[in-house]
């Protein structure tokens, strides 16, 4: 029975540069893809004569975005240890799925509306643009709270890094 609670134990271990670099940066975007998403989500509510600004501000959060996923796909595993403590397997389950979706659901998104935001099809813009940034706001909110402040609450992480390996 001692082999097998010790062979289920999570080793722990002092964070690297790199992984508290890499949490740092996380949350950092994720400040980051709030900020963007009100800019943006302010200008799809104005006049249609922000339809060139709006189209840049969206490239801009597009590239923040798929920064921040490339990055966090290296480092999200590292917060299974906390989310399994708090969390049903069916919830974590469902908010993979929900994640998943809303992937899809933003490829889609940037597809319709990239490179341009064409003037003639502002209202529409401004409808989907509503939802679209509503939803990537709210998880963003989430994953922080899952990826940090839980897992800093947890010891998974420490500020400025991860500690599990």
């Amino acid at each position: 029975m001692n082999d097998k609670v010790t062979s289920d134990r999570v080793m722990v271990h002092a964070a690297s540069d790199k992984d508290r670099a890499n949490w740092a940066q996380l949350i950092d975007d994720h400040k980051q893809i709030a900020e963007q998403c009100i800019v943006l989500a302010d200008l799809a509510q104005g006049s249609r004569e922000h339809s060139g600004l709006a189209s840049r501000k969206l490239i801009e959060l597009a590239v923040t975005v798929a920064r921040h996923l490339d990055l966090e796909d290296e480092v999200i595993d590292r917060t299974v240890v906390a989310m399994e403590a708090k969390y049903s397997p069916d919830t974590i389950a469902t908010m993979e799925e929900n994640l998943d979706i809303l992937r899809s659901d933003w490829k889609a998104f940037i597809g319709r509306w990239l490179p341009v935001i064409k003037p003639g099809e502002w209202e529409k813009f401004g409808v989907q643009a509503e939802s679209m940034l509503d939803r990537l706001s709210s998880q963003v909110m989430l994953e922080t709270e899952i990826l940090y402040d839980h897992a800093l609450r947890d010891g998974v992480v420490r500020p400025g890094g991860a500690v599990l390996h």
